[in-house]
């Protein structure tokens, strides 16, 4: 027996959106981010989902790297945020991992471990952003000093976009300036673009690009849907209804009795709380989609626990399925009355909930 509550991953799904990512921008190689555990998919499935439609993996950290190396992943895989202490730059080169440098600290030791043309890395710009990576101005003595420990016919210089989400005018042709004039001396490899960019911005695509977000069929775009965008659901969250009842007019549901019946109405629970990854946040009216039917949230969320208010569909029963969110509510749509994003929720799921891998 176990808990009636899981989340569905739908391989062929991400695979659909590679293939779109693909027809988007077909004259770049692919470096699918993977991290988070794949926005919380599963890395090994959604990598094996990914392996003949891209070509290489993105992560944030060595451990990721390492999981992915474990499972015979034989494509470059880059550590988006480089290594995090001196010891990674042995171990990345015994796995033939791919650093990001993003500051002088990474640099040091790389030259301290006295590495020569062997690792192939990644160099990154700040052109705007401000988390990591070298100023403009201070290229030139970056590159001479990366030159000698690294693979230079496999480097590539990259910069990541702060708004590219956003409509009008979001800074990206100011960033990407920035990042031209700062690398119009070198001959290297160039990424530039991210999901949104990909999707908006075709001047950046550039000879790598890393979708992430849209790779799970969420919409990396402020003002656009993802189903107008061609990308699909890679997870369905979906929990049982545990508990149908009755509550009298004027009566209140939940912790402070956030939600009060305006009527008799009938309330039903569903096992799956803020302890499953959903948001805590969410509000009454928030959407739940039972037995065929948009229906909405009735009080605050619990750690193990939602109810919704079933008064107008009498067919809700112990046992009727409830999708918290996937085809229909979306993620982006769950999250949005959430005051979140769909990157929180999905890369938040604990592991708690199950995966449960589509076969293909």
């Amino acid at each position: 027996m176990t808990r009636p509550t899981h989340a569905q991953i739908f391989p062929e799904n991400i695979a659909h959106n590679a293939r779109r990512v693909r027809e988007l921008a077909p004259n770049s190689r692919i470096m699918a981010c993977v991290k988070a555990d794949a926005y919380g998919h599963d890395i090994g499935a959604s990598s094996d989902a990914l392996a003949n439609y891209v070509d290489g993996f993105a992560v944030a950290c060595i451990e990721e790297a390492l999981t992915l190396r474990s499972q015979h992943i034989d494509k470059p895989i880059l550590m988006l945020e480089g290594p995090q202490s001196a010891d990674e730059i042995a171990e990345a080169l015994n796995k033939n991992l791919t650093l990001c440098i993003n500051d002088w600290h990474q640099l040091e030791w790389l030259e301290e471990a006295g590495v020569n043309d062997a690792l192939p890395c990644w160099l990154k710009i700040d052109t705007g952003m401000h988390r990591l990576g070298f100023q403009p101005q201070s290229i030139p003595e970056a590159l001479k000093r990366l030159a000698p420990h690294i693979k230079v016919s496999e480097l590539v210089l990259c910069t990541h976009f702060s708004s590219a989400d956003l409509p009008g005018a979001n800074g990206v042709s100011e960033q990407l300036k920035c990042f031209d004039d700062s690398v119009s001396h070198t001959g290297f490899f160039q990424s530039t673009a991210n999901s949104a960019a990909i999707i908006r911005a075709p001047l950046s695509h550039r000879d790598w690009v890393r979708p992430g977000y849209m790779l799970y069929g969420g919409s990396p775009l402020a003002d656009t849907p993802p189903g107008d965008l061609n990308l699909k659901p890679a997870m369905e969250f979906s929990a049982q209804v545990i508990s149908v009842r009755d509550v009298p007019q004027g009566e209140r549901v939940g912790y402070s009795g956030r939600w009060e019946a305006r009527r008799p109405s009938r309330i039903a629970t569903i096992a799956a709380g803020y302890g499953d990854g959903y948001p805590r946040h969410a509000p009454d009216g928030t959407p739940v989609f039972i037995d065929g039917q948009r229906l909405p949230l009735a009080g605050r969320v619990s750690m193990d626990m939602i109810t919704v208010d079933v008064t107008d569909h009498t067919a809700v029963q112990i046992g009727s399925r409830a999708v918290l969110w996937g085809f229909q509510p979306g993620v982006d749509e769950v999250a949005r009355h959430s005051d979140t994003i769909g990157y929180e929720l999905l890369a938040g799921m604990p592991k708690r909930v199950p995966r449960v891998v589509e076969k293909r």
